[in-house]
């Protein structure tokens, strides 16, 4: 597993906990097996962590459901394109610049 395969096959699932539950399975195993992507996976990880703990035992509208995915989404695809760079400077910017937008979010997870 890497990190670009994780936001492709979060990109495809359903939304919903499931598909959280599953990112965060694979961004436990990125971080185990690629170091270079442990950072971002890690931060992607305590999302779905938290949006799993928040919602699981909810009946979610399909909307909100859908919104929460295309937020977490937009972070892994900011973060997938710095980790292509291969440039650490680039990934830490990027991860930097979610951090700030989760902050200036309404921290839906």
């Amino acid at each position: 597993m890497n990190f670009s395969l994780m936001v492709n096959q979060f990109a495809i699932a359903l939304p919903g906990t499931d598909s959280f539950k599953q990112a965060k399975a694979h961004c436990e195993a990125i971080i185990r097996d690629e170091p270079f992507q442990a950072c971002a996976a890690f931060l992607i990880a305590g999302f779905c962590r938290s949006y799993v703990l928040l919602y699981e035992d909810q009946a979610l509208e399909l909307e909100f459901a859908r919104r929460n995915q295309r937020q977490l989404l937009d972070y892994m695809g900011q973060l997938d394109r710095a980790l292509a760079s291969q440039d650490a400077q680039v990934v830490h910017q990027a991860l930097n610049q979610v951090v700030r937008q989760y902050a200036a979010s309404d921290r839906i997870f």
